[in-house]
This record gives C-alpha cells, structure tokens and sequence, in this order.
C-alpha cells in the first residue's frame, strides 16, 4: 500500500511538473510570436556625415511592420537650410506611412548645427508616434530628444559609413595627387635650373 502510494505521488507531481513547464513553454512560444509581429518604432538625433547637419531619424527595431504610422513635431523646423520647406511639410508628417517595415529608417535633415541652441536644457525636439501593428494593437510614443546631447558628438575619420568614406578618400587621393603635381613641378624647375647653369670648370675656347 505504502509503495503504491508513493508511486501516486510520484506520478501526481511529475503529471504537475509537466503540465507547468508545458504551460511556460506555451506562454514562452506566444510571447515569441508576438514579437515576431509587433513594430517599435523609435525617434533619434544624429549629426550628418560633415557633422554640419542635424538629422532626425524614424527607425522600426521592432520585429513587425507598423501599419498607418503618424508623426508629429510639437515645434517646426527647416530642412535643408530653407525656411519655406519645413519639417511638418515632409510627406511622412503630412500624409503619415501607410506600411513601415522593420529596419527601415527614415532620416530628415533638420537646421545647421551651428544654428540650433544647444546650450539650453530646455532645448529639444519633440516627436510623437502613432501606429499599430498587423493585429490591430495600438502604439502611442513619445520622443523628447534633447540637443545638447549632440555637444561633443565624437567626428570620426573616416567617416563610419561607407557613404561617407567615398568623399573622403576621393578627397585624400585628390590631396595626394596634388603632393605629387607640387614635387613634379619643383624636380623639373630644377632639372632646369641645372641645364641652365655652365658646367664648373669649364674653360673658354683659345683665340
């Protein structure tokens, strides 16, 4: 009886056992999937390749594409250094983003760096995001990017990004040809030189 009893009991909490960790593994896998389709679309600040530039970027990291994507700027800002074409008038801010894939990135060029105050804590740019996901759940986030962050932003040479070595190089080639136009120019100045100077030691025909 005593041993029957305990291979009941044995049997009851490895059934429990069981039942839990398959439960876990059901809660785990949902969670899985839901990642796999659920956007996250973030808001960042970063200087141009010439560091001369402020970008905004709008980037998904998330697994899953954002559907009916709305942006909004509490304050405006020019773009390319023109005042009649602001940000508000992008079409993403206008018309919103029908499908935002994941990974993508969109990057709008703000003012001149040196035109912005940085100084100021109050200084920032505000971003609110509105989207969903492909079953329906609503997101709703909000960026407030400080600009004194961009006080100090590393320069690095080269640039990072392939776009931006490919002037870069082409500038260092440009230098480097021009070393050697400059060393060519003086080795022939002096070659002439050369030719144009009588040869020591030489002595003038008898009459």
């Amino acid at each position: 009886m005593n041993i029957d009893t305990g291979l009941t009991t044995v049997l009851a909490i490895s059934t429990i056992a069981y039942t839990i960790i398959n439960l876990l593994l059901l809660r785990e896998s949902k969670a899985t999937r839901l990642q796999k389709i659920t956007p996250f679309i973030i808001a960042y600040l970063k200087s141009s390749e010439d560091h001369k530039v402020l970008e905004l970027h709008i980037k998904n990291i998330g697994e899953g594409v954002a559907i009916g994507v709305k942006l909004k700027t509490s304050e405006d800002y020019s773009r390319f250094g023109l005042d009649k074409l602001l940000l508000s008038e992008a079409g993403t801010f206008k018309n919103g983003f029908n499908v935002f894939p994941p990974q993508y990135d969109l990057s709008f060029q703000i003012q001149g760096m040196i035109n912005l105050n940085y100084e100021e804590e109050s200084g920032r740019i505000n971003i609110e995001i509105n989207y969903e996901s492909s079953d329906k759940r609503q997101f709703h986030n909000v960026y407030a990017l400080p600009l004194n962050q961009m006080i100090g932003q590393m320069h690095a040479s080269p640039p990072e990004t392939f776009i931006g070595q490919i002037p870069y190089y082409l500038n260092e080639i440009n230098k480097n040809l021009e070393t050697l136009r400059k060393n060519d120019v003086k080795r022939t100045a002096l070659l002439q030189d050369a030719s144009d100077k009588p040869e020591q030691g030489t002595k003038s025909p008898a009459v």
